[in-house]
């Protein structure tokens, strides 16, 4: 028996994308061939994805919010608007949550912050989801890095008010100072060095300190 994972995404005969099954491809859950087609299907923005219920559900509380509060219990279709990132960011969340690799970058690690803050993918509803992902790659890769926090403070800009919200871009401002104050505390001690090298003190030296502390000693 067959198993399937999330493919590609396809154009649908509306023109509209939809996120399609492959057979091409294992999936974790072990999907059989004769369950394949989808029995939910999600509207972000112009695109379509053709998708699971279960897969969804297990790691996107927003989704499982929607569908409980649905007064339909065999719902098929819902629509998820104003989602940070919008179909990009959201074909990449089910992807995640169908078990398949993501790369969390420079670029998309914002978006991908802000849309899981939105489908609330926390630890919540499954261990080291995807928001935890992307935090910890906002620790270890971002925020140490000026560079790399200025670069992803600039894609904040079209992430708004949601990355304001979650804080995201005032820990990314408060970094850049810090990072850049330790850069200029190690600058100025560098010169600092540079213009007062520190003369080793000789025996002789030594001698000569204790001289003038006896006759201070003495006089006193």
């Amino acid at each position: 028996m067959g198993v399937v994972t999330v493919g590609e995404l396809k154009p649908s005969i509306s023109g509209k994308r939809t996120f399609r099954p492959s057979s091409s491809t294992r999936h974790v859950a072990e999907w059989p061939i004769s369950d394949v087609s989808s029995d939910l299907t999600i509207e972000v923005g112009a695109a379509t994805f053709a998708l699971h219920k279960f897969p969804l559900v297990s790691l996107s509380g927003k989704i499982r919010k929607l569908l409980l509060e649905a007064k339909d219990s065999k719902i098929t279709r819902i629509n998820i608007p104003a989602l940070p990132g919008g179909p990009e960011a959201f074909e990449i969340a089910a992807k995640f949550c169908y078990g398949v690799s993501t790369e969390i970058t420079i670029s998309n690690v914002a978006m991908l912050r802000c849309a899981a803050h939105f489908l609330e993918m926390t630890e919540e509803f499954a261990e080291k989801n995807l928001e935890t992902r992307t935090e910890v790659y906002l620790k270890e890769t971002v925020l140490p890095n000026i560079s790399n926090s200025i670069s992803v403070l600039h894609h904040c800009e079209t992430l708004l008010p949601i990355s304001e919200e979650i804080n995201l871009v005032s820990r990314i401002v408060n970094a850049i100072a810090t990072n850049a104050c330790k850069e200029q505390l190690t600058s100025g001690l560098s010169k600092l060095e540079h213009n007062f090298p520190a003369k080793p003190i000789t025996r002789h030296g030594n001698r000569n300190t204790l001289r003038q502390v006896g006759k201070i000693t003495h006089s006193a």
